[in-house]
């Protein structure tokens, strides 16, 4: 084997080795970012349990179904969150959402209005903050999955052995050559990385709600359609 001999065969090995190390290193990284992609799901989760209970709190405070229908009227929210949850809960459940509640006011009243505000103040933010979250997950989830197909469609197996046999001159002893296209389709199968996929059970959205400041006079109104002095003397 003369010299020029060395150096192809030497390019051929630096190749070959330049596309696995590329394989596996594209493919760590997706499974890295797969992974902090269920560790973003996972801590919505958590976070969507807490504005859960922030709603529950609002419904219990608000002391009853048509007390929460005007409240969603408000929100214009058609579907309430969290509210068969809240229905399903025992009776001693429901009262224990307000237990760490402090109420102040110096009427009956008022301290109901209070109440209602404060859980309210409690809860907005929460959810603005979890539909950032929201967003940005499935801008996560979108971006990853674009990877995962250049993944799929740069390390095709059925491609990577044509080069590889390309390089080899279709040597009969490569690894490769030997297999039937069944085999080979099967194997390119193993070697794709998965699309992930969120539904909507798995990721549920939240409604982002109005700050406070821009439906007091909106809760005001509806306080004084509702209150009843028997809610929270």
């Amino acid at each position: 084997m003369d010299e020029v001999d060395k150096a192809l065969e030497a390019l051929k090995v630096h190749i070959k080795k330049e596309i696995v190390d590329n394989f596996f290193a594209d493919r760590v990284y997706l499974e890295e970012d797969a992974e902090l992609l269920r560790q973003e799901v996972e801590a919505y989760a958590r976070d969507l349990a807490n504005l859960g209970k922030r709603f529950m709190a609002l419904y219990q405070a608000l002391g009853s179904k048509e007390a929460c229908a005007l409240m969603m009227e408000v929100l214009a929210i058609e579907v309430w969150p969290f509210y068969p949850e809240y229905g399903n809960l025992s009776g001693l459940e429901q009262l224990d959402l307000l237990k760490d509640t402090r109420r102040h006011g110096l009427t009956a009243h008022r301290r109901f209005r209070n109440l209602v505000f404060d859980l309210y103040e409690r809860l907005q933010p929460e959810s603005v903050m979890l539909r950032d979250a929201y967003t940005k997950i499935q801008t996560h989830l979108k971006l990853f999955n674009e990877d995962v197909d250049k993944f799929n469609l740069s390390y095709d197996f059925g491609l990577i052995a044509a080069q590889m046999e390309a390089l080899d001159g279709g040597r009969e002893d490569l690894m490769t050559a030997g297999m039937l296209a069944p085999e080979r389709e099967e194997l390119s199968t193993r070697m794709r990385f998965k699309r992930r996929k969120l539904t909507d059970e798995q990721l549920p959205p939240v409604p982002a709600l109005p700050p406070l400041a821009t439906i007091q006079r909106k809760l005001d109104s509806l306080i004084g359609k509702i209150y009843l002095p028997t809610v929270c003397c």
